[in-house]
């Protein structure tokens, strides 16, 4: 009796959270994205010094930027996934995952090998495996369908602006380190100037631990379909998911190309920028970080906040709606910056294409949320972020990195593979969005069925 007294109070304690409450939730989890990107990002701008320190070619780079991030990113979001469906507190799996991804930044900044460097890089990703999958179960319940897309739009800027803030971040760091000559750490010795960028961003993730800890427990929404023990079981979620493999096939096959550009060129471009107009990395960094900053920023929250006008105008599909647009719109900019006579040029095309691009970010998370029965989100997303990494990241990295290697057979040919990698990507990424929307608005339309049977 006591148990169930106690249980009472705390579903009570959970309607009664406010607005400002869920609020505060969301922008701790974007505070935790933000250093999730800074963590798997700032390599990006390290890639020559990194180059230069070790011997490697792009494609080895590429492995370490993508495939080494994404191998146990992957695998490992099945079972945690798993583990959110599962769990009443969700908070305290991202806890874990923090301090473990970036002990292992840290890690990353002893490495004296492409080995030591590569097993480092997959433990980042095992580490920053916990985090998306539970935050948008955690948001999913702590907002409304019609609020939901905006409230993940907010977490969702988390990644640009970490991106961003790894290049401008990483950038002074770089500079500062190797006008000091690299450093002398006890036990561990002398450092090069790279390697004490990876120790140093990876410094703040107990800050963001203690910070999670403050989160408390929503109450689960939308449990229309469960299984007897509130759980479905992986046997039970693949039938599901094969039952209606036309609309998960869709938005994750969409999803994962649109990972796959994006992360690819945003992963090449500073390295781009240096080798194409000679600017120097720390200056390379500044730039692309405030675009991705403003512009990704800026998008991502515009697509969150359209999608609730439409929504509330009765447009149940506004969030496909919105990624169709975007992905027609972003192709020009992104396709002709790379090709620009001058940085300036290629900057400002670049922009336009990710102000319009990030206002998918948000949305399409928040599609897949709308369709999916609340103790499957956790699955459902770990496979969904499993085939973004391995697609996205995993291929994205090494897709332009293996046109311009083993296609053109110059590095100073980057500024093409990067051009020709959106004209081949973006036509299939609309035609894949188009034959799944009939599937995608039935969905929505079963769902509102559903919405009187929910426990």
């Amino acid at each position: 009796m006591a148990s169930t007294a106690i249980g009472d109070q705390m579903v009570g304690e959970r309607q009664d959270m406010g607005a400002a409450y869920r609020w505060y939730v969301v922008g701790v989890l974007f505070v935790a994205y933000c250093f999730s990107a800074i963590d798997a990002r700032v390599l990006t701008l390290l890639v020559i010094p990194i180059k230069q320190a070790l011997g490697l070619s792009d494609f080895e780079i590429s492995l370490l930027q993508g495939f080494a991030f994404a191998l146990l990113y992957s695998v490992a979001a099945i079972p945690l996934g798993r583990l959110v469906d599962r769990s009443n507190r969700r908070s305290r799996i991202i806890v874990v995952g923090v301090l473990f991804w970036s002990a292992m930044t840290m890690v990353c900044g002893l490495a004296r090998s492409f080995g030591q460097l590569f097993a480092a890089r997959i433990g980042v990703g095992i580490g920053e495996a916990t985090l998306s999958p539970t935050a948008y179960s955690l948001i999913s319940d702590y907002f409304e369908a019609r609020r939901r897309a905006l409230a993940i739009s907010f977490y969702a800027i988390g990644y640009p602006i970490g991106g961003g803030l790894a290049l401008v971040i990483g950038g002074a760091l770089l500079t500062h380190f190797t006008q000091m000559g690299g450093a002398v750490l006890p036990v561990f010795g002398a450092l090069a100037p790279w390697q004490m960028v990876f120790v140093v961003v990876g410094l703040p993730g107990i800050v963001v631990a203690l910070l999670l800890l403050t989160i408390r427990e929503p109450q689960r929404r939308e449990l229309a379909v469960a299984a007897p023990d509130d759980t479905l079981t992986v046997r039970q979620t693949l039938a599901y998911l094969r039952t209606h493999w036309r609309l998960y096939g869709m938005l994750i096959g969409s999803i994962s190309l649109i990972g796959m550009l994006s992360i690819g060129v945003t992963l090449w471009y500073p390295t781009f920028l240096v080798r194409t107009y000679q600017m120097p990395i720390a200056q390379a960094g500044l730039y692309y970080g405030l675009l991705m900053l403003v512009c990704g920023t800026i998008g991502t929250i515009m697509g969150g906040w359209i999608s609730g006008r439409l929504m509330r105008k009765g447009r149940a599909d506004a969030n496909m709606q919105i990624v169709l647009a975007t992905t027609v719109l972003k192709a020009l900019p992104l396709i002709i910056g790379p090709l620009m006579p001058s940085a300036t040029l290629a900057l400002l095309f670049m922009g336009i294409g990710t102000l319009i691009g990030q206002g998918a970010q948000g949305v399409m998370i928040a599609a897949i949320q709308d369709i999916t029965p609340n103790r499957l989100r956790g699955q459902v997303m770990a496979l969904t972020l499993l085939c973004v990494n391995l697609i996205g990241l995993g291929v994205g990295a090494s897709f332009i990195a293996a046109i311009t290697d083993f296609g053109f057979g110059d590095e100073n040919a980057i500024r093409y593979s990067i051009a020709l990698s959106g004209a081949i990507l973006l036509p299939v990424i609309v035609g894949i969005i188009f034959t799944g929307l009939p599937a995608y608005r039935a969905a929505l339309v079963r769902l509102g069925g559903e919405k009187g049977s929910v426990r």
